[in-house]
């Protein structure tokens, strides 16, 4: 797997919520979570129940896709990134302990919290960032060479 740029990792630092979005027998859905980045893993960890509508529709197709990004109303401050991968529940409890620690350190004040920890295991980033010049896109790919 190559790196994830450093660019886009410290945009993923610098914010805490996604959208989901997540589709299952021709329905779509989406929602927001908070999450934590495993740079390591190439991976984003929430918390979720499997009795919500996005963790049912998780269960049944782990495909998803997002974005992370801010509010602008200036066109020419607009960056934000865009994500596709594969989402599971981690119950192995050897992966969900390391999963959890990095979660917790990120946001201790959901610790105690019930709700079972997945990943969304990154396949495709796309960061777009007018600031450079407009249209600027930084790409990542799980499985192809670094390519800008």
């Amino acid at each position: 797997m190559p790196n994830l740029p450093t660019l886009l990792t410290q945009f993923l630092h610098g914010h805490s919520v996604l959208s989901l979005a997540v589709s299952c027998e021709d329905l779509p859905w989406s929602s927001n979570a908070f999450y934590a980045l495993d740079e390591e893993g190439g991976r984003l960890l929430f918390l979720g129940s499997p009795d919500t509508r996005h963790g049912a529709m998780l269960s049944r197709n782990p495909h998803v896709a997002g974005c992370v990004s801010d509010q602008f109303s200036d066109l020419t401050q607009i960056h934000g990134l865009q994500y596709a991968g594969v989402a599971r529940r981690l119950d192995l409890p050897a992966d969900a302990a390391a999963a959890l620690d990095l979660y917790y350190r990120r946001f201790p004040q959901a610790r105690g919290m019930t709700a079972p920890v997945w990943e969304i295991r990154l396949l495709h980033l796309k960061f777009t960032d007018n600031r450079v010049t407009f249209g600027a896109k930084t790409l990542w790919s799980r499985h192809e060479p670094d390519h800008q």
